[in-house]
């Protein structure tokens, strides 16, 4: 018995140490971005097979994607983790005209996601960030008819992205991809 207890208190001084030293390295993130692009390479084609012929592509802004995200600090300048986006609404194909008369997929993204810290700051941070993975798509038809497509590949690049705040602060990302050309939203570390 005596050596029970001396082993659970030699485990509970060399663990709370260990625990302490984590903390504030890793961060949750509650976004909501403009105009997100799955199908990431299908619309990079598109535009630059408008611009070859000297087309404008046509813009709407009417979709827009809620994303949540997971990052462990593995030093001062990155960060890794994993992301998901979900868009209620999504185009087929954003450049083209087509009759919408039917409902828009659904569209459900998930990727790794690692982020570059040009500065990193107690209360600003500025970085970058880059995501890959996979998206599945779904369309639900009014008279029962469902239509899915699944394990397409995605990404997503923030070239520019601010957070503001200590453990709870919020953040701006403008890039291309799943989550939008403009992401914002709120994170946490812990």
């Amino acid at each position: 018995m005596r050596t029970l207890v001396l082993q659970i208190a030699f485990l509970s001084c060399t663990m709370i140490p260990c625990l302490a030293q984590d903390k504030g390295k890793s961060e949750l993130a509650i976004g909501f971005g403009i105009m997100p692009t799955e199908d990431v390479a299908a619309e990079i084609f598109t535009v630059f097979f408008l611009a070859l012929s000297g087309r404008l592509p046509d813009k709407e802004v009417n979709d827009f994607a809620f994303s949540l995200s997971y990052k462990y600090h593995l030093s001062e300048r990155f960060s890794l983790g994993a992301s998901g986006a979900y868009n209620a609404a999504a185009h087929e194909t954003r450049f083209f005209k087509w009759i919408d008369n039917g409902p828009r997929p659904r569209t459900l993204a998930i990727a790794v996601e690692t982020n570059f810290f040009y500065l990193k700051r107690p209360r600003v941070n500025l970085y970058s960030s880059v995501g890959a993975g996979f998206f599945g798509s779904w369309t639900n038809e009014y008279d029962g008819i469902s239509d899915t497509s699944y394990m397409a590949p995605t990404l997503h690049y923030s070239p520019i992205g601010v957070r503001v705040g200590r453990d709870v602060g919020g953040f701006v990302e403008l890039g291309y991809g799943f989550k939008g050309l403009v992401n914002g939203g709120i994170s946490i570390r812990f």
